[in-house]
């Protein structure tokens, strides 16, 4: 079936009703006059003739209309989308002292602008903005974090090209930027973003092909990338991903193949993997292997979330996982716990490189509160920060996250 967009259906529904009057005059024009009238034919032909003009007037007119309609329909297929649905995620916070913050302090977390566009049943654009308040100036305080365009051609395969979030595990593309839509006040620190010390390539800028089908007792969907690796700059020690230009031949390949069982609605199981040469100064470069598998219930008032990353090189190897538990107790309020953990080996060659390089792990607890589910919600937590070689921090956090 021919999809109709509302501004051609707007345009359709205005041309037919013009057409409609114009019809109507042209039959009042040509109606003869019925038997037994008087003859009046001086005065009827006058009156007709001027009847005729007025009529003839209104149909250009009409005619006009047209004319003028339709120059202003194809104009409007022609203008911007942009914006047609923006919206914005943000939040402000108070956190005491920890690895980021010397003294206790409010902080004005990032603000992410998107806004989506769809065109008809199989073309569709994203564009994802962040802006960063906690950097210094110069070091990119503006990142385009998601850009890509998208066509449908069945539930079996989309295709996008552009920059967008790894196929690896469930955190990494369910959640993306904004805050309010996490259970806790931020991200397990390992799947940090690249620019904030992440581990992991969780950014890729290549085509990624996507479907699901459904099938007796489940539907299974997988999510395939091939793009530009990721390299890691010697003066910041993070990940860069490569936006426009890959320092080595290889592409990054990322692979999520995921389940749900009709039984289970809400559980959801995964398995995903991908391989990225690294570009390491001093070092030609260092094939870097990220696999694991996820699982995830969110039903009723229940949220459980689990992951496990295995993280290897020809040399060493490395993990991380995380454990989260939420349960809604009452109407609005969610208490929430979370274990999370990285365990690396200090001679790895990959690590070696990177700004977070040690074993750390984090105890979390915490409440959200929703004032309204899908714009505002407060969460309070507190965290334990233990780093090998480091003091360990306790934190009190308060965050008040909203979009609009």
């Amino acid at each position: 079936m021919h999809y109709i967009g509302p501004s051609k259906m707007r345009y359709l529904v205005k041309k037919q009703s013009l057409f409609i009057g114009s019809a109507l005059l042209l039959l009042l024009q040509t109606t003869p006059s019925y038997a037994g009238e008087p003859d009046w034919t001086l005065v009827g032909t006058l009156a007709q003739s001027s009847k005729t003009n007025s009529q003839q007037d209104e149909i250009n007119q009409l005619r006009q209309r047209v004319e003028m309609l339709e120059e202003s329909e194809a104009t409007e297929e022609l203008h911007p989308q942009f914006g047609l649905n923006l919206g914005a995620y943000g939040d402000v916070n108070f956190v005491t002292k920890d690895r980021g913050e010397a003294h206790p302090a409010f902080v004005l977390g990032p603000l992410d602008l998107y806004s989506t566009v769809q065109i008809g049943p199989r073309l569709t654009f994203l564009s994802e903005m962040n802006f960063d308040f906690d950097q210094a100036p110069g070091e990119g305080d503006v990142e385009i974090e998601r850009l890509w365009v998208g066509y449908t051609f069945n539930d079996l395969l989309t295709i996008r090209a552009g920059r967008q979030h790894t196929a690896i595990g469930f955190w990494n593309n369910t959640y993306h930027h904004g805050k309010l839509l996490f259970l806790t006040v931020d991200r397990p620190f390992f799947l940090a973003f690249e620019d904030d010390g992440g581990v992991l390539p969780v950014h890729i800028v290549g085509l990624e092909f996507s479907g699901s089908q459904n099938r007796p007792g489940f539907r299974w969907m997988y999510m395939l990338d091939v793009g530009n690796g990721h390299q890691i700059n010697p003066d910041t020690k993070k990940l860069v991903p490569n936006v426009t230009a890959d320092n080595n031949a290889a592409k990054q390949i990322a692979l999520r193949l995921s389940l749900q069982p009709d039984r289970l609605p809400g559980l959801t199981l995964g398995v995903f993997g991908t391989v990225d040469r690294m570009g390491i100064q001093d070092i030609k470069n260092v094939d870097e292997r990220v696999y694991g598998s996820d699982l995830s219930y969110i039903h009723d008032k229940m949220e459980f979330i689990t992951e496990y990353f295995e993280l290897a090189n020809l040399e060493k190897h490395a993990d991380a996982y995380y454990i989260q538990l939420g349960y809604k107790v009452i109407r609005d309020f969610t208490p929430y716990v979370r274990y999370e953990s990285l365990n690396v080996n200090p001679n790895d060659p990959y690590f070696m490189e990177l700004e977070n390089n040690t074993d750390r792990n984090q105890k979390i607890a915490g409440v959200r509160f929703d004032i309204d589910e899908l714009r505002s919600a407060l969460k309070f937590q507190f965290r334990r920060d233990a780093k090998e070689g480091s003091k360990t921090f306790n934190v009190l956090e308060a965050q008040w996250a909203f979009s609009f």
